[in-house]
């Protein structure tokens, strides 16, 4: 506290650490009373702990999570720059609309680098599932207010840890999809020859 934000220890509660999929390692602070603490600049950070050095970013609350009709900021995250920006539209226009241009986000340590990840403004009209069929691949993404989906049964409201199924349905969530009749069946790629091969019954039109 004292090296980043120049709080001395005494004034500190307490600490918890938070452990997070998508961001690593965080820590909440509780404070004894109310400080005022000027966050320009502050974006990113690095403090020591013995011959330790450790890095990190800012994250601030930023009130209520969008609701959909609401402008969101989508991340596209773990490409593999495996798809293209028109296939990337194609799987996000399917749940609203787009409201300016893909990009690639820098990494935090190398600024001149590109990281497989991307960020864009859509307004939804229904939530994105945290992982997409892609042209074959398995898209991620991640927004403020997504519902919480299951990597493993693909349903919706609760995490894999407390899944009731005693296996992975990802098949069964492609299929559903494509059954759904609001996706290209191009746009599936590899994954509707998988169900073609599996002897899946298609209820895509003729």
């Amino acid at each position: 506290m004292d090296q980043v934000f120049k709080i001395p220890l005494s004034a500190v509660f307490g600490i918890a650490t938070i452990k997070s999929r998508d961001r690593g390692i965080g820590f909440n602070y509780k404070l004894k009373s109310a400080h005022d603490i000027d966050l320009a600049g502050l974006q990113s950070f690095e403090f020591r702990i013995g011959e330790d050095t450790f890095k990190g970013r800012i994250l601030i609350n930023l009130g209520p999570a969008p609701k959909l009709g609401d402008l969101v900021l989508v991340s596209v995250q773990r490409t593999g720059f495996s798809l293209s920006l028109d296939q990337i539209k194609k799987w996000l226009r399917v749940y609203g609309e787009i409201g300016g241009d893909l990009k690639y986000q820098t990494n935090h340590q190398i600024p001149q680098i590109f990281e497989d990840r991307l960020e864009v403004l859509m307004k939804l009209n229904k939530h994105i599932p945290s992982t997409l069929p892609a042209y074959g691949k398995k898209l991620n993404i991640r927004y403020r207010g997504q519902p919480l989906q299951c990597s493993k049964c693909l349903n919706l409201g609760h995490p894999r840890r407390a899944c009731p199924s005693a296996s992975s349905n990802w098949m069964g969530f492609v299929k559903t999809l494509v059954d759904s009749r609001e996706i290209a069946v191009e746009m599936f790629g590899n994954w509707f020859e998988y169900l073609n091969a599996m002897n899946v019954v298609l209820e895509t039109p003729e």
